[in-house]
């Protein structure tokens, strides 16, 4: 149960950043805005951690090859997604990346990549594959020009779609890479705290460039950015690494799955449902598969969690 709470955490602040974030990266730099929050979150869990557990540092570093790992998929990741929601309908964009992180799940246990779970029973299985009947149907749409709003023609309509896409299997990635890194005794804000260096500089590096170049805003409107973010940004990741501890990929997956929905309930509440008739038809299939494969999750068969570890199976209290 605790692990479900720290995911429903996740997704509901997730949601929060979709709508709020959105449209805000339609006017500020997407770059400037990633490096502050993610540079304050990681500075002031690093101080944290050498204060009070420094032997976790030094844990965290004897694994390179994860921690590499962490930091390069986080990085890849948030561009991408950050970029993409520029491209096409943000809540369209949050839904393909949402939905592509379970899908990703299932393919990596199917392959029998180490910590991947596969689903444990026939609801979570048709509610994974109607979410991907989901997002190709979004994907289609939005290639089509039928969704609400495409920042462009056919090609940029596709690079949107493909970046959210890529987005999401390079998160799995990275959940898989903190699975290991948990199952070695690195803690989560430890994880959270070494995963971001990387995506920093990259990110100073885009703003430096003008990668993602807007005209100036004021500083006081960038510093609300930043301190709304510190809080639906950076903490739903924290919230991520918690939940790793608790419970399997599966899991984490059908819970995001439902993000798009907790968007949609927002914008019905803010005024703003606008969606094409297409897009909404699309979205209802997508919901429908999140709320079965997160029943199933929560459902699931026998009474632990597992993960599957070098090949072999492995329980998640």
């Amino acid at each position: 149960m605790q692990g479900l709470l720290w995911c429903f955490t996740f997704v509901i602040l997730e949601a929060v950043q979709a709508v709020f974030f959105g449209g805000l990266f339609q006017r500020m730099d997407s770059f400037l805005i990633g490096s502050l929050i993610f540079g304050i979150s990681t500075v002031a869990g690093l101080a944290w951690i050498f204060a009070r557990r420094r032997s976790q540092i030094t844990l965290a570093l004897s694994h390179k090859q994860a921690l590499l790992g962490m930091n390069v998929t986080s990085a890849l990741s948030w561009i991408a997604y950050l970029l993409g929601i520029q491209l096409i309908e943000p809540a369209v964009a949050f839904a393909i990346f949402s939905g592509t992180l379970p899908l990703t799940g299932l393919v990596a246990a199917w392959l029998r990549v180490p910590y991947a779970a596969p689903a444990r029973n026939t609801v979570e299985l048709w509610g994974n594959l109607l979410i991907g009947a989901g997002v190709v149907a979004l994907s289609v749409v939005t290639a089509a020009g039928l969704s609400g709003f495409v920042r462009g023609d056919l090609l940029v309509a596709l690079l949107g779609i493909a970046l959210v896409v890529a987005s999401g299997i390079i998160s799995m990635a990275m959940l898989l890479f903190s699975y290991h890194m948990n199952a070695v005794g690195v803690e989560p804000l430890t994880q959270f705290s070494v995963r971001f260096p990387l995506y920093i500089l990259l990110s100073i590096a885009g703003y430096a460039a003008g990668l993602d170049f807007k005209e100036a805003v004021p500083v006081g409107d960038i510093a609300f950015a930043v301190g709304v973010g510190l809080v639906i940004m950076a903490f739903p990741l924290y919230a991520v690494q918690r939940a790793i501890a608790l419970v399997p990929t599966i899991t984490i997956g059908a819970v995001t799955a439902l993000g798009p929905l907790f968007v949609f309930a927002l914008q019905f509440v803010e005024g703003r449902v606008d969606y094409a008739p297409a897009t909404l038809l699309c979205l209802l299939v997508y919901f429908a598969g999140a709320l079965l494969a997160t029943y199933g999750s929560a459902r699931r068969s026998g009474p632990t969690n597992q993960v599957v570890r070098d090949g072999a199976r492995e329980e998640i209290a």
